[in-house]
């Protein structure tokens, strides 16, 4: 029955050795070791543990750390690029306690073949798990990492009851008795002089949030004299700070 599998080949030019590494989709890894050009040696396979649930993430696991170790360990030339490859051979079957007399043996033969059948031409180890993931059905991590989720900071107690009225759909407004004042609704930001008036842009409001921050910072007595302050009752459709 055919199998598909996923693995690369290592060599190090200054030791003249090549390794060759192959999971298949039953999470057994196979791997060879010897110099570069000859037939290689087959080393035990290694089997995941019986009773794990998920035997293919976590052997690819190995995986991975198997090429960083070689890497750093000078077998930087990439003899065969990472690869998803579906092979004819029938990979050994597992016995339902895989280890002692009954561990599989070497498998030069499926090795053979994916060296044989493996394309040509550069690729990432991740875009080979990903390829090997799909093949054989089951979820890969995202290309690109998911941001996690931004909390919103909490508001201070002012800013949480001013929020309350403009999500009600009412207006925050400055104190009548001045001639230049403010209008804040849900939709913008309006300064007026008298009669007259002009909308902020979005740009100009946070600017202008950022200098008002800013100068309370440097004044923290004229805001700790309002921080029991909250926006009052309405009247006419409008509070005022």
């Amino acid at each position: 029955m055919p199998t598909t599998v996923m693995g690369f080949r290592l060599g190090c030019d200054e030791r003249g050795r090549q390794v060759t590494v192959v999971l298949t989709e039953a999470g057994v890894l196979h791997r060879c070791n010897g110099p570069m050009g000859l037939a290689a040696k087959p080393a035990k396979p290694g089997v995941p543990p019986s009773v794990d649930p998920h035997p293919v993430p976590r052997q690819a696991a190995k995986l991975r750390k198997i090429h960083a170790d070689l890497t750093s360990k000078g077998y930087t030339r990439a003899l065969i690029p990472p690869a998803c490859v579906r092979l004819e051979i029938s990979e050994h079957p597992l016995h339902e306690h895989p280890y002692g007399p009954d561990a599989p043996p070497p498998h030069p033969e499926l090795v053979e073949e994916f060296v044989g059948l493996a394309p040509s031409g550069p690729r990432s180890l991740d875009e080979a798990v990903r390829a090997f993931y799909t093949a054989i059905g089951i979820s890969s991590r995202p290309k690109h990492p998911i941001p996690p989720r931004q909390v919103p900071t909490p508001l201070p107690p002012r800013a949480s009851s001013a929020l309350r009225v403009l999500t009600s759909g009412s207006a925050i407004t400055s104190p009548a008795r001045r001639t230049v004042g403010w209008r804040i609704t849900a939709d913008g930001v309006r300064l007026h002089v008298g009669p007259s008036g002009e909308d902020l842009t979005p740009r100009e409001i946070a600017d202008l949030q950022a200098a008002l921050a800013a100068w309370l910072r440097l004044n923290p007595t004229h805001s700790e004299q309002r921080t029991g302050a909250a926006p009052g009752a309405e009247a006419r459709g409008s509070s005022r700070l």
